[in-house]
This record gives C-alpha cells, sequence and structure tokens, in this order.
C-alpha cells in the first residue's frame, strides 16, 4: 500500500511539474522565431529605403523627346544632368522611367547622340539650363531643366581641330582638366576621350593623340596620322576661364619641345675696293681728294665712280704726254 502510494504522488508530482513547464519551454523556442521574423522585417525596410535613397539620386522630371526615349531632366547638388533612358514608344507620363540608360548630358559633356537624336545641354552655366534635342530631319525641341544655382563653370570648348586622315579631335577643358574627344569623319560618335588620367592613345592605334602637360594650367594637344601632316600637329588647348577652380592642384608645366629655328649665316662685311690712282702728269695734283671725300660720305658707288674718272684721265693725260715727247724728238732729230 505504501508503495503504490508513494509511486502515485510521483506520478502527479512529475505531471505538476510538466504543467507548469510547458509554457516557458514554448515561450524559449518560440523567441528564436519572432527574433528572425523581426530581423527580416528590419532588413527588408532598409532595403527598401537604401532602394528609394538610389532612386533619389537619379529620379527627376521625365519628358518623353522621342524615338522610344525619355529624357530625365535634374538639377541639384550634381548639377544640371539629362539623364537619356530608354522607355519604348508606347511611354506616357506616369509610366515608370528607371529603366536602361543610352546617354547622360552634364556640364563636363554637354553634348551627345542617341536613336538618331542630337543632344545638347545648352545654358549649363546658368541657373536655367535647357536641353536642346534635335530630330532627324533638323527640328529642335527644347525642354527646360529645373531651376538652379549658377555656378563658376571651368568647362570652356569645344575648339575644333582636324588632324588628317579622316580624323578630327574637340578639345575642352573642365573642373577635372583637358580633355580631347576624337571622332572619324561623318560619325558623330566619339570613337576614343583623352583626359587628364588616360591623356595618349595605345600603340595600338596606329595614330598618335596626346595631352601634353595634361596637369599643367597650359595643356596642349599633339598629334600625328598616317597620310595626313607631314609633321607632328600642336595646339593649345583653350584656356580655363578667370575664377574657375578645378578639382585638382594645378602642376608644372613641362616645356614642349620646339625645332630650333635656323640661326641666319652672319653677314660678311662688304668692302668696296678702293683703287687709288696716283696719275702722272697734268692732273697729279689733287687726284686722290674727290675720292677721299666721297668715301668719307660713305657712298661708295660714287667713290668708285670717281676712281674710275680719275684713272681714264690719267691714261689720256699718258697718252697726250707720249705723243708730245716723240713729237719732239722727231722734230729735234
Amino acid at each position: 500500500m505504501r508503495t503504490a502510494l508513494a509511486l502515485r504522488t510521483s506520478i502527479v508530482t512529475v505531471a505538476l511539474a510538466g504543467a507548469l513547464l510547458i509554457p516557458a519551454a514554448g515561450s524559449a523556442f518560440a523567441a528564436p522565431a519572432s527574433a528572425a521574423a523581426q530581423t527580416v522585417a528590419v532588413q527588408t525596410v532598409a532595403a527598401r529605403t537604401d532602394a528609394a535613397s538610389d532612386n533619389d539620386r537619379y529620379e527627376g522630371e521625365p519628358v518623353y523627346i522621342g524615338e522610344g526615349l525619355v529624357a530625365v531632366l535634374r538639377n541639384k547638388a550634381e548639377g544640371p544632368e539629362a539623364w537619356i533612358r530608354a522607355v519604348g514608344p508606347g511611354w506616357k507620363p506616369g509610366d515608370t522611367y528607371m529603366v536602361r540608360v543610352v546617354a547622360k548630358l552634364d556640364r563636363t559633356l554637354p553634348r551627345d547622340t542617341a536613336n538618331g537624336l542630337s543632344l545638347e545641354l545648352t545654358k549649363a552655366a546658368t541657373a536655367h539650363p535647357v536641353l536642346v534635342v534635335t530630330a532627324k530631319n533638323g527640328s529642335t525641341t527644347s525642354y527646360p531643366l529645373p531651376a538652379g544655382q549658377a555656378g563658376t563653370d571651368c568647362r570652356v570648348g569645344p575648339k575644333g581641330q582636324p588632324m588628317g586622315a579622316g580624323v578630327r579631335a574637340e578639345l575642352y577643358v573642365t573642373e577635372n582638366g583637358p580633355k580631347a574627344v576624337l571622332f572619324s569623319s561623318g560619325d558623330d560618335r566619339a570613337w576614343a576621350t583623352l583626359d587628364r588620367t588616360h591623356p595618349a592613345l595605345p600603340d595600338s592605334e596606329g595614330i598618335i593623340a596626346r595631352i601634353v602637360n595634361p596637369g599643367s594650367a597650359t595643356p596642349v594637344f599633339e598629334w600625328k596620322t598616317q597620310g595626313g601632316h607631314s609633321g607632328t600637329g600642336r595646339t593649345p588647348f583653350p584656356a580655363f576661364p578667370q575664377g574657375c577652380k578645378p578639382s585638382y592642384e594645378f602642376t608644372g608645366a613641362e616645356p614642349v619641345v620646339k625645332p630650333a629655328a635656323p640661326t641666319p649665316a652672319a653677314a660678311k662685311p662688304q668692302t668696296v675696293g678702293q683703287t687709288t690712282v696716283v696719275p702722272k702728269g697734268p692732273v697729279a695734283a689733287g687726284a686722290e681728294l674727290p675720292v677721299a671725300a666721297v668715301a668719307a660720305a660713305g657712298d661708295t658707288g660714287k667713290a668708285a665712280t670717281w676712281a674710275g674718272g680719275v684713272g681714264l684721265m690719267a691714261a689720256f693725260g699718258a697718252l697726250g704726254a707720249s705723243v708730245h715727247l716723240r713729237r719732239r724728238r722727231d722734230s729735234q732729230g
């Protein structure tokens, strides 16, 4: 009897303990799941916030410019920008425009082409920039950007430079330094761009095109093309505007070596031969005086003429004296 009673008491005790422990155990096992759910929720909100923040950088005023393209116009801390995105011909206001980018225009690169349209960001240094779109038929449409603040624009250009062999360059200076954009004849799409960090074409291109002194305040564009100029061409980039503050410190310009101009041969002193004729006979007196006087006056041509005249007179005088002497001898003989 005592054994049976003790057994029943133990069973009841275990049952009561189990009943008390089950809620605590359930809470303990449920806690990780709840924390994990909360973590996922926080990460999802953070991801959405990051995505919204990323979109804020590229969102703007979308306008349809034709040929299945939208220009997203911005003018914030980054300055005026026009992001050209491919949306398809059926796009209408209110549709999404955060799709593939085909071109971007700003103060440093204000011109481009896309789907046959010519695009230019004009008045980029002012508070009221405008995107001008030229269609294939030559018609133009202007799209004002949101108003912003005018800044000290370092950008100047383009300066056109033919290079020969069907190649041309457009030269700019920007807040990031000099820039040379290379084009082939009849093609509006650039095939190479040189700047301060990549100032020269590789040798594999077959032509020479480089920026000399790219970090200085006076960079120079240098080129040589096959079938073009017989020598190396050089031209300075446009000058940086007054008050422009580039994003880097100017370095000292390295001298551009130019062929030295040939030194003209030293002029040899011109000497006029002056023959002093001292005639004998009637013209001996005063024969040298006219020659010396004329030479002292600096007219060597007249001096030579006087000398020649005096010599001729001396010759005739000598001949006359000789004839006179011969006749006298004959008369005496």
